[in-house]
């Protein structure tokens, strides 16, 4: 066995895992297990993502922008792994997002402590990687605010002017129905005022984003998983699959569009079967992977966008529906449905029970491997030569278990 691949087996672990369960439940419990909400509360979280990533030799930029409505300031926390392309046309873009802030008087462990801890892990895991292997492509990490604030009203005023916009702009492009999905403050700030002037300067192209937001809460009891009304009707083989699993809420959930975000999907695909392969073959229940290809170039009417909304209302969107429409920016949403409306076990009906109640081993293992899957993913999208490392610890684990 080479040096390298030794090397290897020590910096991932000798179960193959490369993420670290023990950090993620530090950072879960230390300082994503308390409310998010008022300017006090994010800033004291603020600095403990800085913390976090100053640990690995990462530095963070604060992105200041104004809202709409309100007199508070938003702030995004970004921080930028520079490929050896940066600003230039060769670049390609990979971006890791969440959103920090939490619903008023929630503590937020799951929605979203959760996303923020597995984007602070695949940071750490790529700045390891980082020092043994080359990798191509630049990584954005982004730590959204403000998603849960304002959006009653905005959603209500977004609503009124579509409704009432002259006539000559009835048309059928997406792009005039993101107006819904605005009040997604933080995430599309960003989109708007960092990325799509940093491709337009540039060049650069974005080869994917994938948007964590609620990746701990699995529950492997039958009907402890619920779904938005007309869910069989838009999407009829999932819904067919989540029957076949007797409704548990045992899965994650991936959100992308139809066409536009095949190449990320079929990237997170893999990297989901290897890292449930490695690290859950003694499960009872293994978890599975529920995908959801959402048809938005079909929205056309307000009737559709309702229908659509469950599945649309979170930092998503914002790279889904922004003003230049000739950017393409692949996107995945990765989530165990909490979005919009909780819909697994316990917070169906608990929505504020998302404390220090959830890190269960359960959990936090169920967690451990969505990480290591957006970590393989990053891998491959970033261009990093710990690609085939990996790829052969894979193998390497496999052939030993067969053997065994």
């Amino acid at each position: 066995m080479s040096l390298w691949f030794i090397l290897l087996l020590y910096v991932l672990g000798a179960q193959g895992q490369i993420a670290d369960i023990d950090r993620l439940q530090h950072d879960l419990s230390k300082f994503l297990s308390m409310p998010r909400y008022n300017s006090s509360q994010k800033s004291w979280t603020r600095m403990s993502i800085r913390h976090a990533l100053d640990g690995v030799g990462l530095q963070t930029i604060s992105h200041t922008f104004i809202p709409d409505e309100g007199d508070e300031l938003g702030v995004n926390l970004l921080s930028i792994q520079r490929g050896p392309h940066y600003d230039t046309s060769d670049d390609k873009v990979v971006v890791v997002s969440a959103n920090y802030d939490t619903e008023e008087n929630s503590p937020g462990v799951d929605d979203n402590g959760s996303g923020v801890a597995a984007v602070l892990e695949t940071a750490r895991a790529m700045a390891t990687l980082d020092r043994l292997y080359q990798r191509n492509n630049t990584i954005i990490y982004a730590f959204f605010d403000m998603k849960h604030q304002f959006h009653v009203y905005l959603a209500l005023r977004c609503l009124f002017f579509w409704l009432n916009r002259p006539q000559r702009e009835h048309t059928h492009s997406p792009i005039n129905i993101s107006i819904f999905f605005h009040a997604l403050v933080g995430s599309h700030a960003f989109v708007e005022e960092v990325l799509l002037p940093y491709l337009s300067r540039s060049n650069a192209s974005v080869v994917g984003v994938l948007v964590l937001d609620g990746v701990l809460n699995f529950d492997a009891f039958p009907a402890t998983q619920s779904v938005p009304e007309g869910f069989e009707e838009i999407f009829p083989t999932a819904a067919r699959e989540l029957h076949e699993h007797n409704h548990m809420g045992d899965f994650i959930q991936l959100i992308g569009r139809v066409k536009k975000d095949d190449v990320i999907v079929q990237h997170f695909l893999a990297a989901f079967a290897r890292s449930t392969g490695m690290n859950a073959g003694d499960w009872s229940f293994r978890p599975w992977l529920l995908l959801l290809r959402l048809p938005v170039q079909g929205i056309n009417s307000v009737e559709d966008m309702y229908r659509m909304h469950p599945y649309l209302f979170a930092d998503h969107s914002s790279f889904f529906f922004h003003s230049n429409q000739n950017m393409d920016l692949p996107t995945i949403y990765i989530s165990d449905t909490c979005e919009k409306l909780n819909r697994r076990g316990v917070r169906q009906y608990c929505p504020h029970c998302d404390s220090l109640y959830m890190l269960t081993d359960q959990n936090l293992r169920f967690l451990t491997i969505i990480v290591d899957t957006v970590i393989r993913t990053v891998i491959q999208l970033s261009d990093s030569g710990a690609n085939m490392i990996v790829d052969e610890l894979y193998f390497y684990q496999n052939a030993n278990d067969i053997s065994t």
